[in-house]
């Protein structure tokens, strides 16, 4: 299905194909553990534990900061991931690069107790 690779460390952003299958998108994007986050009317695909490691390179897009590199996908109306309707261009005008020139979010781990 067609995707949206952001590529943190080379500042880019990418249509590419990739397998509907979560292995295929750790693997892209680097991590073990994804989250979700929308994205007019997409799903952002990160680094869940992206804020506990020292990433070197993220982005912003809309009212998210993220570290690392990301996945852009669509959602089906059950919900499932499906190809995204966007282009590398639309995200392109919108995103933000940060990194070596700007800090990076220090990470950080919350303990609630009850």
């Amino acid at each position: 299905m067609k995707a949206l690779f952001i590529n943190a460390s080379e500042h880019s952003v990418a249509a590419i194909e990739i397998e509907n299958d979560l292995h295929a998108m750790y693997d892209k994007i680097g991590c073990r553990l994804v989250e979700l986050v929308e994205y007019r009317d997409e799903l952002i695909v990160c680094d869940e534990e992206s804020r506990l490691k020292q990433w070197e390179h993220g982005f912003a897009l809309g009212d998210w900061r993220i570290c690392g590199n990301a996945l852009i996908l669509g959602e089906d109306e059950d919900g499932d991931f499906a190809a995204t309707k966007l282009t590398a261009e639309d995200v392109t005008k919108e995103i933000r690069f940060f990194g070596t020139e700007e800090k990076m979010p220090e990470p950080e781990i919350h303990v609630i107790m009850f």
